[in-house]
């Protein structure tokens, strides 16, 4: 095995980099409202809406 750098794993011809926005999932308990059918904050998102 020789280190080419010209070779089809060179730098050069990878793809570029790119950010990925994360996934969010709305909140199964408060369905994304986050407080819960009483009113208070949803204790499983901590009132963010989405896990």
């Amino acid at each position: 095995m020789t280190d080419d750098p010209d070779g089809p794993d060179s730098p050069d011809d990878r793809a570029p980099l790119v950010d990925i926005a994360p996934k969010r999932w709305l909140c199964c308990h408060c369905g994304g409202t986050g407080v819960d059918s009483y009113g208070p904050t949803c204790e499983h998102c901590e009132g963010l809406g989405f896990c």
